[in-house]
């Protein structure tokens, strides 16, 4: 290597080591430090113990249930709605289209779900609705339940995995389909056979990426949820404000974390789906 080239390596190497080191610690200390809060004082497993109890694990598998529901939910509701836009969308409406089912991207988190308050409450949208029609005689008392939160997650997540998956519908060759319909395949086969194994790593992808921030959602709970059972989120927000207990806190949070971390790692053995992630 001559001496300019070996310098410019160098430089480089430099300019980019700061970026790079703040970039990882950022990532790792974090963690590091949740784990370290999560044996203390100690140290010791206490915390642990405390945190796989009946009420956490009940806990934990409602907020791992719920996810894989809604993240499904967005699944279904993505395919379709993604075909016909790569596929049968006329291109002139094409890029409208996709802005206006990504729109609640654009707005913020806490707005979005206060928007179905809006129309869940009492005196909101849906009760007016139902009594100008007859259906029911007067307003609905509490709307707010296992439901509404399903709702909201789907509403704010959609966007989310139609923007991942469209890429992969995009990416679908339609002579595939065309073929296939030469043939002789119904419209079953031609999406079992053809349009879900060509796009399926995309959905993954973006099913591991939802799926883990809808498990460990606490706003849409807090404000659409009712009385019912409590994600794993709010749990860990209790031990933290209202007991002052950091290392069942921390605990808490790296179980969640560790079971989050195997269903990443586990999707990621399958290449094509590696190699999805990596475009993330």
């Amino acid at each position: 290597m001559k001496t300019g080239e070996h310098s410019g390596v160098v430089r480089d190497t430099l300019i980019a080591s700061g970026p790079v080191t703040l970039a990882v610690l950022l990532g790792v200390l974090p963690i590091a430090i949740l784990l370290v809060e999560s044996v203390t004082p100690g140290p010791s497993i206490e915390n642990y113990v405390v945190a796989t109890t009946p009420l956490y694990r009940t806990s934990l598998t409602y907020s791992l249930g719920m996810g894989v529901v809604a993240t499904v939910t967005c699944l279904v509701v993505a395919y379709p709605v993604t075909y016909w836009l790569a596929h049968r969308c006329p291109a002139g409406i094409r890029l409208p289209a996709l802005v206006a089912l990504t729109l609640p991207l654009w707005l913020n988190y806490v707005v979005l779900n206060y928007t179905w308050v809006w129309i869940l409450a009492r005196g909101g949208i849906l009760n007016r609705l139902l009594v100008a029609t007859g259906i029911i005689g007067e307003p609905l008392g509490v709307l707010f339940t296992d439901l509404s939160v399903f709702i909201g997650f789907v509403y704010i997540y959609l966007p989310y995995v139609v923007l991942t998956l469209y890429v992969s519908m995009e990416r679908l060759d339609g002579r595939l389909i065309e073929a296939a319909q030469d043939l002789g395949a119904t419209n079953r086969r031609v999406v079992v056979d053809v349009v879900f194994p060509q796009t399926f790593p995309g959905a993954v992808a973006g099913a591991i990426v939802v799926y883990a921030r809808i498990a460990g959602a606490y706003t849409t709970p807090e404000i659409l949820g009712g009385p019912g059972d409590v994600m794993i989120a709010t749990l860990v927000v209790e031990a933290f404000e209202q007991f002052s207990d950091f290392g069942l806190a921390a605990a808490l949070s790296v179980v969640f974390l560790s079971v989050v971390v195997a269903g990443f790692a586990l999707g990621t053995r399958v290449p094509s789906v590696g190699r999805e992630l990596k475009r993330w």
